[in-house]
Formats: structure tokens, sequence, C-alpha cells
């Protein structure tokens, strides 16, 4: 047995422990007073404590000295008081014994343990402790901070304890109005650009063509040279994987306008969002028009015709074509691949939408589509984030070009915080960005990222920086007027939604996640990689700047098992799982319908779909769609019925189709047919806030959603509002809940006359802007102009399918009906 003595020094006493073979709690501890006499500092008084298996005992002096002589080693602590430690080091001369002054921690002293510290343990306080301590004192702090810290949060302090050995650092973490970089920042992910160097005077490119890239650089970037190197000017279809601003995009526009320039056929660029197809067409106009290429843009069946509807080019005869993966999608399911003409190269980017569950299954069936009817083309793919780039590229039939560095560093930022905090602390985020200036003259600008169009306006609204909201719920001319005055450094902030990971490319340097949710629903890691990587680029930034600010104890609904700060750390640390690419029956007959468009051979149909991420019964497939009559089908031949061509066309899925048909047959009105198809329900009360604080409820912003009919109508709730809002919404009462439905208002009448409501205002005349002026006037109901506008679109391309629906069934009273409200709500 090892038995050692610990002595530490206080101002009356001396604590004395027992410990045996270096264990951290003492055999005994004991209390020591020292009495000077002739031979100098004797000991005069020892106590020993009270424990589990002892009670309080005084120990003979000359017990004390025995137990002193018996130990293999003494120890008197640092830092203790200064004359009581030089008396007990002449006590100890006196009876010729030595101790050893060691570091111990003061915080288990205090808690009658031992254990040493050097300086490898935890500083804390201009100290070193030990780790039992610290993480005892974090834990301490996590229970008086405010917020209710999760397990997995908890686990990620005591990760960042360990790591930077600094409790004072950590516990800054928690207190985010100390706000310093130092303390709250999680990780840099650094830059390490690959060696390989590829002059664009050297590549086999046109003159003309070659001469507008040198204007800009004398080298490719990284990814655009190992793209070269792997055959891209070769005609080699190629999988690009690489990060946000790494250059991916001029990968593609290099093989389309060169193939273009050696006559091999137009390029056709597919995008996921209509925002994103509008910049890359602007883009692309610019920039092309100088070599004498033409460009044009899909990105629907149909627009509505507005006074600041941006003019653009749509022509099919144009030598680029950007669009979106429905929009180019269309002209294949019309039957229309051949005005396409020659097609020199396909580029699709994002293409990791795939795995997307509700857009997947389209984009899976327009790729397999292209590749039959183009198939000589090159096809380019780019995404930045994808789980499982090997399989991918193996399935598209494409040589893997991967690059797996960023084209700038990032510092990673995890500031835990409470929602009051959020406002005052992206103000003085955004400012301090701003007000840096690169090496390349660019000032820093900040995209905010919010889970919902509402608190990207209140948000833009509420910091006191310059800032603006973005959303699809904008209109064209005010997305694009956002889009200019970011891209001139003229807007220091935008606020958006997740819903625009994959949008428009703003040169921002730095990205703060106000909400770690899309809706309600968490974000994925793939969602997270993808609006991280938006931070920092090559051209205007030396660096990124990524800040997560997760409320602690936070969720957005009960089924959610994880917080948002745990959720941070998920993210933060995370891997991307591929989620595989599957999807049902509806969604396979939808594509083997939209397959029958482009081929009548059912030999050529298996080959369309085996192409296809997605697996088919293909023969089940076949006979269910001849069943219901949406195709005919005569040996290996296959052709689409008129009814069949009609719900390709328009992207209906059969089931919706059905319900057109049983109402046409029904002789329903076309207003009622499509407004009962779908409802317009991007409805918000206007006055909300007002509504909630007056009847101290939480009152729910969207109309539609919720108890909000229930809270606003109930007579004395309706009752203790002003006069003001009670006719607001007596109006909307009698304008739209008067039916006699046992679920009223509950039964989707009330949605379905709102619908109604807003596609008559457009008969009217009225466009967007006016149609939202005329709602909030007499209903106190709000709507932005972007979901009326994609609601009245989506309400022309039904009419459209009802019209000619009616006509396949000889009802003329019906199609010519929806003719004319078709075009009364065009314009």
């Amino acid at each position: 047995m090892t038995l050692w003595v610990l002595i530490s020094a206080e101002k009356s006493k001396l604590t004395l422990m027992t410990i045996k073979d270096r264990m951290k709690q003492p055999l005994t501890v004991a209390e020591l007073v020292l009495k000077n006499g002739s031979k100098g500092p004797r000991p005069h008084k020892i106590r020993v404590l009270a424990n589990k298996k002892k009670k309080e005992e005084f120990l003979p002096p000359q017990k004390f000295i025995e137990l002193l002589r018996s130990a293999n080693r003494i120890m008197l602590a640092e830092g203790g008081d200064p004359a009581n430690s030089a008396a007990f080091l002449e006590m100890l001369e006196g009876f010729q014994l030595k101790a050893d002054k060691v570091d111990i921690c003061r915080h288990c002293l205090l808690n009658k343990r031992f254990n040493f510290v050097n300086k490898k343990s935890i500083k804390f306080h201009n100290e070193f402790i030990c780790r039992e301590c610290a993480k005892e004192e974090l834990l301490r702090g996590v229970r008086t901070a405010e917020g209710n810290y999760g397990e997995k949060s908890v686990d990620f302090l005591e990760q960042v304890l360990l790591k930077t050995r600094d409790l004072d650092r950590t516990l800054r973490m928690l207190t985010p109005e100390r706000l310093d970089p130092e303390f709250t920042r999680y990780d840099t992910i650094e830059t390490n650009p690959s060696t390989t160097s590829v002059r664009i005077k050297e590549l086999p490119l046109a003159k003309k063509f070659k001469q507008m890239l040198l204007g800009k650089s004398d080298t490719l970037l990284p990814v655009q040279a190992l793209s070269v190197e792997a055959g891209l000017l070769e005609g080699k279809n190629q999988f690009v994987v690489s990060a946000t601003a790494t250059g991916k995009t001029l990968i593609g526009e290099m093989a389309g306008i060169q193939n273009l320039l050696n006559r091999k056929g137009k390029m056709l660029y597919l995008v996921p969002l209509v925002a994103l197809a509008n910049q890359k067409y602007d883009q692309f106009t610019t920039r092309y028009t100088k070599l004498g290429l033409t460009t044009s843009i899909k990105i629907g069946a149909i627009l509505i015709k507005t006074a600041q509807r941006v003019k653009m080019h749509t022509t099919l005869n144009s030598d680029i074509i950007v669009g979106t993966y429905e929009g180019l999608d269309h002209i294949l399911r019309s039957g229309n691949a051949d005005f396409l003409g020659k097609i020199g190269t396909v580029v699709i980017d994002e293409v990791h939408t795939l795995e997307d569950q509700e857009r997947g299954h389209r984009l899976d069936g327009a790729i397999a589509r292209l590749r039959y009817i183009a198939p000589e083309a090159q096809f380019i793919y780019l995404s930045a984030t994808v789980a499982s780039p090997g399989s991918y590229a193996k399935k598209l039939d494409a040589k893997l070009v991967l690059y797996e560095h960023r084209p700038v560093p990032i510092d990673r930022h995890l500031l835990f915080c409470q929602e009051s905090e959020k406002t005052q602390l992206i103000t003085r985020l955004s400012k301090e960005e701003y007000s840096r200036i690169s090496s390349k003259k660019h000032r820093g600008q900040t995209i905010v990222f919010t889970n919902s169009r509402r608190n990207c306006h209140r948000l833009a609204s509420a910091i006191s920086i310059q800032a603006a909201p973005y959303h699809a719920g904008l209109s064209q001319y005010e997305r694009k007027k956002v889009e200019t005055q970011f891209g001139e450094g003229k807007l220091p902030v935008i606020v958006t939604t997740a819903a625009l990971a994959a949008g428009v490319d703003f040169p921002a340097s730095q990205v703060i996640f106000e909400s770690l949710a899309m809706g309600i629903d968490w974000l994925s890691v793939q969602d997270f990689l993808q609006m991280s990587g938006r931070a920092g680029r090559p051209d205007y930034h030396d660096r990124g700047v990524v800040v997560l600010m997760p409320v602690p104890g936070k969720s957005y609904a009960s089924s959610q098992s994880e917080t948002e700060e745990e959720l941070a750390i998920k993210l933060l640390q995370g891997e991307m799982l591929s989620s595989g690419v599957e999807y049902g029956e509806a969604e396979q007959l939808e594509e083997v319908l939209a397959s029958v468009a482009v081929t009548a051979s059912v030999r050529d149909l298996k080959s369309i779909h085996q192409l296809m991420f997605g697996s088919f019964e293909l023969e089940k497939l076949v006979s269910r769609l001849q069943k219901y009559r949406f195709i005919e089908r005569k040996g290996d031949r296959v052709t689409l019925t008129r009814f069949g061509k009609i719900v390709s066309a328009h992207f209906l899925s059969l089931s919706k189709a059905f319900l057109i048909r049983d109402a046409v047959l029904m002789e329903n009105s076309p207003l009622r047919i499509v407004t009962n198809l779908e409802f317009f329900d991007a409805a918000y009360f206007k006055y909300a806030n007002q509504i909630g604080s007056t009847l101290h409820v939480n009152m729910p912003s969207r109309v539609f959603q919720g108890a909000a009919l229930d809270i606003v109508f109930d007579g004395d709730s309706l009752a203790l509002l002003n006069m003001k809002l009670q006719d607001l919404l007596m109006n909307f009462a009698d304008d739209f809940l008067t039916c006699t439905c046992k679920d009223s208002p509950y039964c989707g009448c009330a949605e379905q006359k709102f619908s109604e409501k807003i596609v008559r205002l457009r008969t009217e005349g009225l466009d967007p802007a006016r149609i939202v002026k005329k709602l909030e006037d007499k209903y106190g109901i709000s709507a932005y102009q972007g979901d009326i506008f994609g609601y009245l679109d989506g309400a022309v391309r039904n009419l459209d399918a009802v019209e000619l629906i009616a006509k396949v069934h000889s009802k003329k009273g019906i199609a010519e009906e929806a003719h004319k409200l078709k075009k009364q709500i065009q314009g």
C-alpha cells in the first residue's frame, strides 16, 4: 500500500488528507492547528473530520507525527497561505522530515478530494483545475444558462472543453452577448488547392471563345483543370462533384459552347429553380451574345402577363436553352422533342435533386428521356453535395470528376442563443462583415437563412442594416431587383428561406443560419452543406464565414426527438447519407406515360427506363395505363391516347386526371373544377399579431392553418376586437364561411371559395399586386405576389387540361368556357 499525506495551508489552519494508493477520495480529512513553542512550530490540535465510516475525533500529536513518518510521501499544496506553509515546513524540519511542493486542483480541495494539475489541465480563472471539476463547473453553467440543453449538447460542450482545455472559453459559448469569434469558432475548413494547372491559351477551343475566357483568367480553376484532363473537350460525359464556387458551371459552359461552335448542336442547361434559370438566362445572354449565340428560357408551359414581367426570349430555335427541369421536360412530354433540333450538350445542375421525394422522379425521367432522344449529345452533370458520387456516375454512364476542396477557407461558428437575442446578433455580425473589404476589393455580404417567408420580412425589417427579403413568394420583378443590388455589392444582407438553398448565385462571404429548419422540418446534412457552401467566393473573398444560431431546447414539432442545438452539432459533425432514388406506383405511372410521348416502341420504352435510377415493373405499368385508356398498344407499338397526351403534357397525376375527367362529365364549371383541383392556401392574416395580442392567444398567421378560423370566428373572441378588425373578419365570413357542411370551416369550402375569388379578381383585370391590395382592404387577408402569380399560372395550366379533356369527351360548352377563362387569367 502507498500512503501519501497532503497538506493545504489556509490562514487559520491546515487541511490534511491521507491518500491511499493515489485514490482521489482521501482515507481521512483532518484540520491541523500549529502552535509555536521553544523548539518552533509543533502540532497542537488535529481534528479528524467525520465521514461515512467514522465519527469526528481528535488525533494525538504523537500519532500525527507517527503518521507523517510512515507516509511514503508528504506533499504541500502550492498556492496556500504563505505563513502557515512556512510554519508547516519548519515543523517538518524539526522532525527531520521533508515535503514536496505540488500543484493540486483547488476545487478538489474545497470538495475534500485530491487531484494533481499541470499545464495540460483545464484553465479556469487564471488557474488550472482537474477535468472532473471542470466538467462539474460546466454543468453548473449549463443549468444556470437560458434554454434547455439536451444531452448531446452537453456532450459536445464537454468535447470543446477537453479540446480547448479552457473552461472560460467553453462557458463563453453559453453567453452570445460577449461575442468573440475565438470563443464561438467550431472549426475551420481549410482550402487545399490542387497543383493541377491548365493554361487556357493551350486549350483546343475556338479562338473567339478562348479570348473571352482569357479576359478573366490565364488558367483554369482546379476542378475545371481536372475536368479537361478527364476528357471534357473530347466529348466525354462527366459527373462533376465539387463545392459551391469552385467553377463547376464553366465546365458545362466550356463543353456546350465549344460543341456549339463546332456545329455539334445546341446546349440545354437545366436547373431546379425558376430564380436560378432566370439568372443563368441573364448571364448567358450577356456573355454569349458577343459570340453570336442566342439564348432562350423555358420555365413552364405558360406565363401570366403582368406589367412588371421581365421580357424574355422563349423560342426553341436558340443556340442555348436554359430551363427548369419541368420546363424542358414539358417539351418532351408534349411530343415536341423534334422541335429542339440537334442537341450537342446537356448540362444538368444540382443533379442530387434526384433524391428529392417530390421532384426526384421527374428529374430521373427527364434525364432518361433526354439521353434517349439525344444519344450523341455530351451530358455534364453537376452537384456540390452528393453522398455516393461513384454510384451516381456509374448509373449516368459518366466519368466522375471529384474535387473535395473549398475554393476559400470557411470558419464555422456555433452560437447558442435565445430568440430575443438573434436580431441584435445578426445585426452586429452583418455590420462587421460589411465593414470588411477583401484583397479583391469586395465588401463582405451576408445571406441569412430562416425557416419561413414571414420571417424573411420580419428579420429584414428588424436588423439595423440595409437588408431585403428574398423568397419564391416575391414577384419576378422584386426578386430581380434584390439580385441586382446584392450582385453589385449595394445590399449588405438578404434574408431568404432554406427552400432557395440551391437557388441564385449570390456572392456572399457570410452565411447565418437564423433557423435550422425548413418550415417545421429539420434541415438534412445535405441541405446544410449546400447552404453553408454559399459562404465565400474566390473571385470576391479571402475566406467565408458560417454561423449557426440554435436555440437550446427548441423544436418545431412534438415528433422531433432532437432539439435545435443538438441538430446544429449533428450538422457540423455529420456526413451525408444517400436516401436513394425510389418512388411509388403513382410516380412510376406518370414517368412511363411521359416516356411514351418520346417513343412508339415498347422495346425503346424499356431502354429508357433502364437508364433511370428508379425501378419499374414496366409490363405491369403499361398494362395499367392501357386499362385506364391513357395509352394504346399493339404488339411492340405503343402510343398515347388523346387523354394520355393531355395528362402527360400537363404533368397530371393519374388521380388528378380522373378528377378533371369526372368533373367535366358532370358538367361542373371550369372555374369550380380548377379551384377544387388546387386550393390557394398561402393566405395570411395581415393583423395576426394584433389579433393574438388582443385575445391573448398564439395566433397562427396562416388563414387556413390549424385553429386560426376557430379562434377568430368564435363569437366571444370577435367581440373583443376593434371595429375595423371586426368589419374585415365579418366580410371574410360573409363571403367564404357560409357553407352548411358538417365539418365547416374545415370542409375545404372556404379554401375553394377564396381560390375562386382570386381567379375572379384576375378576370377583372387586376394583376397580382392589385389582387393582394384588394384582399387586404376588404378582408385583412394578405398574400405574396409570387404565390398569387404561381397559383394563377397553375390555374391556367389546369384550365388548358380541362379544355382539352372536355374536347375529348365532346363537352363543347365546358371547353369553350375553360378557353375563355384561361385567356382572361393570362391577360
